[in-house]
């Protein structure tokens, strides 16, 4: 028997590197759970291949879309046709897909799948004050969803205050939400999309007092799995929200973004 090799979907991700991602374990045993005829490659791509891949990539009629980590991001967003207006707004992109006549259209979920998990745990957004640790592609992106999802307050600090101070500005034709640079006194939210908590990163994202005062703790780390942010949260009773999670809630986005599984309910 014949098999028709045109009816996989291939869904690379590229990165340099690339061999610490772990997406296409977890995404392949997703479509083995669900017979879905589709596998995502690692590529270990340098910046200098970007323009022959995007190439290819519009004329690769089973590729779907692609997905892309550091240090890609920002210059993969230039060369998509289309930008979906978030990701426009900080200039990055995780992932890119491949509509039927070429176009490629990019998007970063960072964001969502933050506050999909967090929302997951019970904890409610809307009219809550936020702190954010990391004004990054990561920090930005959940940024920009938590003040869609109409956070009260947003405090953005990094260890560079002037990259907090860019990423306030830019913000502020997301939504009505109050911006403040800093780490605030009190919290309900507490979100680490920084390094801080990494193998050898100190100090640590943010004070002990504003993480026992808040009702959720998240960290956007998946190494080490449970950092020390998420496990004084958790000794504490506070509902957490891990880098794992946070993937997991993301990559239902990025699919259903993709055409590979049904459409996740929730904001836009």
């Amino acid at each position: 028997m014949k098999t028709d090799l045109t009816a996989t979907r291939v869904i690379p991700i590229l990165g340099d590197p690339v061999a610490q991602v772990a997406t296409p374990r977890l995404w392949n045993a997703v479509f083995s759970d669900a017979g879905t005829d589709a596998v995502c490659v690692p590529i270990d791509l340098p910046s200098q291949g970007l323009g022959a891949f995007v190439d290819w990539v519009r004329m690769a009629r089973n590729v779907p879309g692609f997905l892309t980590t550091i240090p890609h991001k920002a210059a993969l967003a230039g060369a998509c046709d289309r930008v979906e207006p978030d990701a426009r707004i900080l200039g990055v992109v995780n992932t890119i897909r491949r509509d039927a006549d070429g176009m490629l259209v990019g998007e970063m979920f960072d964001g969502f799948g933050m506050m999909d998990a967090i929302e997951a745990t019970g904890t409610v957004v809307s009219g809550a004050q936020i702190a954010i640790c990391g004004a990054g592609a990561a920090g930005g992106a959940i940024a920009i969803q938590a003040i869609r999802r109409g956070a009260k307050v947003l405090h953005i600090t990094d260890m560079a205050p002037a990259r907090a101070a860019d990423l306030i500005a830019r913000l502020s034709v997301v939504g009505q939400t109050e911006l403040h640079v800093g780490i605030p006194q009190v919290a309900d939210i507490v979100i680490n999309a920084s390094p801080a908590g990494s193998p050898g990163e100190a100090p640590p994202a943010f004070p002990a007092a504003l993480t026992d005062g808040a009702t959720c703790v998240a960290d956007a780390l998946t190494d080490p799995a449970e950092t020390a942010l998420i496990a004084a949260a958790r000794a504490g009773g506070l509902r957490v929200v891990t880098g794992t999670d946070m993937a997991a809630h993301q990559a239902a986005r990025m699919r259903a973004f993709l055409g590979l599984q049904e459409a996740v309910a929730g904001p836009r």
